[in-house]
């Protein structure tokens, strides 16, 4: 069962005669595909240098060489002055943990030998 009242429109349309619309030339074509080509091939480049030299602050100055060397040489050698430091204390700290514990012996013997504290 077919519709037979039809709208104006549908009416119109059906009896149109229809015709090629106007279309744009192909260099008119091409060049607006270059153009939206350059458009993205600008976005990214600007995007690829961005993302490479946005952070330029982080990177490391550049320092000569020699510089370099003698800095080393100089965090050498605190470091091996700081080692010498610490094994001198702690040398310093067992032979005064050795003297307590002999000074500590002789204070057990002396009083379990019949040392009185308040002799008079």
């Amino acid at each position: 069962m077919a519709d037979l009242r039809r709208s104006a429109r549908q009416r119109r349309d059906a009896q149109r005669a229809f015709e090629l619309q106007p279309v744009r030339s192909r260099a008119w074509r091409w060049g607006v595909a270059l153009a939206w080509t350059a458009v993205a091939a600008a976005a990214g480049a600007g995007l690829t240098a961005w993302a490479l030299y946005a952070d330029e602050g982080g990177r490391c100055p550049v320092v000569a060489p020699d510089l370099l060397q003698t800095r080393l040489s100089n965090a050498e050698l605190a470091l091996e002055q700081e080692r010498a430091a610490r094994s001198a204390l702690q040398k310093a700290a067992d032979a005064a943990q050795a003297e307590a514990a002999k000074l500590q012996a002789e204070l057990v013997f002396l009083r379990g030998h019949g040392a009185r504290p308040n002799a008079h």
